[in-house]
């Protein structure tokens, strides 16, 4: 098979060993010493069908043949998805090693979903741990947020940065974060900070509430409302929402029986957002369901926008459109997600990064 050499590139054509390509000689070292491309072998290095593309696009490495692209297609579906995002990494400088190259460096994943390992473009791998650990979608990709709630605390269990990598249908990549967050506020847990004499001032209040669309009015003239975290003023009282209603039910009898179906999710996540000390209103404008609260409304930005795991976007690209919006009114957008087999209501942002950490391919199609 005859090899194809493009451009008078001092490179040499890749040959198939080992169930990769190899590129064999002195300059092919420079390849893993400058951009820790493939694995190293005896006299060079050995690359995926992946990474001869992106030698092939950023270090002028000849393909291996005239035909090898449209052979490879055929068994590789997802190459040209995949080369953009190592495009996007390598291009501005950043060491990235594969999943299975990581032997050469000593280096381990801390979870098996992980594609790559990153170090920053000023140090070498097998000097310094990893920054970041990664993996890529299709912006048309389902998203499972309890898996990718698992991979991020893993992740970020070794100091490490849990980084995603988006690709749409233009083929144009964006970059995202995930991490876990533990929102709090200066408010009471009502549950178990109330005074008793406040529980019997929320309970002859609730007793003269009167139904509404969609909430209650409680009449509070001359009375200070205790629950601060929720509830708006409106004409001389307090009007709550029905999913605050039920909470409300239950701060003055704990034994109240908790709701189930939709309202009984909605009324459980709220109760932990507030047993947390903030104060929750309505996400509406922001196009999702709270915003919250540290302090008092009013007195600062809500920091931030918040969604039960059952509203969450179902796609990447749904997701990073949240995520962008979020981060231009200097918000965190957390995916609120109930307790599993252990522990508590974990809060997973999706976040994008400083711009010096926004990877995106050089070439736009």
């Amino acid at each position: 098979m005859a090899a194809h050499n493009a451009g008078g590139s001092r490179l040499p054509a890749p040959v198939a060993r080992d169930g990769g390509w190899a590129v064999i000689g002195g300059s092919a070292n420079r390849l893993w010493e400058r951009g820790c491309f493939g694995k190293p072998t005896n006299g060079g290095v050995v690359l995926t069908n992946t990474e001869v593309l992106n030698a092939h696009r950023l270090r002028g490495l000849p393909l291996p043949n005239p035909k090898w692209l449209e052979e490879i297609v055929e068994v590789q579906g997802d190459i040209f998805f995949e080369c953009e995002v190592l495009d996007a990494l390598r291009y501005p400088g950043e060491k990235v090693i594969l999943k299975q190259n990581l032997s050469a460096v000593s280096a381990v994943v801390l979870d098996p979903k992980t594609w790559a390992l990153r170090w920053s473009r000023s140090v070498q791998p097998k000097d310094d741990d990893p920054i970041s650990e990664i993996r890529w979608f299709h912006a048309s990709d389902t998203i499972d947020w309890k898996e990718i709630l698992q991979w991020t605390s893993n992740v970020e269990s070794g100091g490490r940065i849990a980084e995603l990598l988006i690709v749409d249908d233009e083929h144009g990549v964006v970059t995202y974060r995930t991490s876990l967050h533990q929102p709090t506020g200066k408010f009471r847990n009502p549950f178990t900070e109330m005074e008793n004499d406040e529980r019997r001032l929320i309970s002859k209040a609730w007793s003269l509430s009167k139904p509404t669309d969609n909430g209650y009015w409680i009449p509070s003239e001359n009375m200070t409302w205790p629950l601060e975290g929720m509830g708006i003023e409106l004409e001389n009282g307090i009007w709550i929402s029905n999913v605050e209603a039920r909470i409300v039910s239950r701060v003055v009898n704990p034994t109240m029986p908790k709701p189930d179906g939709e309202l009984g999710k909605l009324v459980a996540a709220l109760s932990d957002l507030i047993s947390r000390g903030l104060a929750i209103r309505s996400g509406f404008k922001y196009g999702t369901r709270w915003r919250g609260y540290s302090g008092a409304v009013g007195e600062d930005h809500a920091p931030w926008l918040i969604v039960p795991l059952d509203e969450a976007p179902l796609d990447w690209g749904e997701a990073c459109l949240v995520a962008r919006l979020a981060a231009g009114v200097n918000k965190n957008w957390l995916c609120a997600i109930p307790p599993q087999e252990i522990g508590g209501w974990r809060y997973l942002a999706l976040e994008r990064p400083p711009s010096d950490s926004r990877w995106a391919n050089p070439k736009r199609h």
